[in-house]
């Protein structure tokens, strides 16, 4: 049964008033009517998974090619983003699908921008990467979990808008040598300037989380259990594979991804979020006991997920099929 649906949300983001006034609002006005806000979203999800193919080529030829892109993609991203939301109140096709599929990318998102953090400053110590991926993702977790519970979406002065420019920005700024040289260097305990920048601003996610989940004063089994195994996944894989920042980046996204499309899903409907996924938390032992079989098992766990994922997608889509739009009805003056 789906709820009668409806979206509100508190936005004190410092970075917002400025974005809109410049760019969305603008950008709007002139988008044609019949361009469905779910194209839109889709098309700012492709910007940073562009972005993100630029830094995995990186990563793998050890050259900042085309880095100065990432900084344009990732506000291209933020623009699409806020975009979606309000050409579908202009054209009045806001709908429980629409947030879902919104949202389900932003998930998506999360992992993309942290790999993409993580390459660019060339992360190699597990404790860095675990504070990254996780909290970031405790962070959104904590945001979706108040919208299902109190209704609202809530985006602090420092939050969502203001993580995506910095992320594109400062990875962009350490394709610069000078910069990545200043930012290598050692401050305390091995920590080098890069790491306690990222543990910094990764540290006020969690905090985020902890104050989002508070506001709810509920929490439930299923969360509980995920964020225990979610901390445990990234541990384990930041630990063993240190090096393989791209199927780090690929395990934690989707693992995360599949607890939150559930979650998503609940939000407009009578029913509740999944429990979480034990096989891959799982399937890390045997990666471990059979080490001449670990690509193979980091290929299953995947594949795996992914299917998973697309299952649980599709399942929502299908339950919201007459929201989706390839093209908007006309204007009621056309009517």
């Amino acid at each position: 049964m789906t709820k009668k649906y409806s979206y509100s949300a508190e936005d004190e983001s410092l970075v917002a008033p400025v974005l809109y006034t410049f760019l969305v609002d603008p950008l709007v006005k002139v988008l044609p009517y019949r361009l469905p806000a779910n194209l839109i979203t889709l098309s700012s999800f492709t910007c940073i998974a562009v972005a993100f193919g630029i830094a995995v080529h990186g990563f793998y030829v050890k050259r900042y090619d085309f880095w100065w892109l990432i900084p344009l993609l990732t506000l291209a991203y933020l623009v699409g983003d806020c975009a979606d939301g309000k050409q579908a109140r202009k054209t009045g096709t806001g709908s429980p699908l629409g947030e879902y599929f919104d949202h389900f990318w932003d998930s998506f998102v999360t992992g993309l921008l942290m790999g993409i953090l993580m390459i660019s400053f060339g992360v190699t110590k597990p404790f860095v990467i675990v504070i990254g991926f996780f909290n970031l993702y405790c962070g959104q977790i904590g945001a979706f979990w108040e919208r299902y519970k109190l209704r609202v979406m809530y985006f602090g002065k420092l939050g969502t808008n203001e993580g995506v420019l910095a992320i594109g920005l400062t990875s962009w700024l350490m394709s610069i040598p000078i910069i990545h040289t200043y930012a290598d260097r050692e401050l305390l305990w091995s920590i080098t300037g890069g790491d306690a920048l990222i543990i910094v601003i990764l540290s006020g996610a969690a905090v985020s989380a902890i104050h989002s989940i508070g506001r709810t004063k509920q929490v439930s089994p299923q969360l509980i259990t995920h964020l225990l195994l979610s901390f445990i996944l990234t541990c384990t894989v930041s630990i063993l594979y240190t090096h393989q920042i791209v199927y780090i980046t690929l395990v934690v996204a989707l693992y995360n991804v599949f607890f939150l499309a559930s979650l998503l899903a609940a939000i407009n409907s009578e029913s509740k979020e999944c429990f979480p996924d034990i096989i891959v938390p799982l399937s890390l032992i045997a990666s471990y006991m059979f080490p001449a079989a670990t690509t193979a098992i980091q290929y299953a766990q995947i594949i795996y997920l992914a299917i998973r994922v697309i299952i649980k997608f599709a399942v929502v889509f299908k339950l919201n099929k007459q929201y989706w739009y390839w093209i908007n009805p006309p204007p009621p003056e056309h009517t």
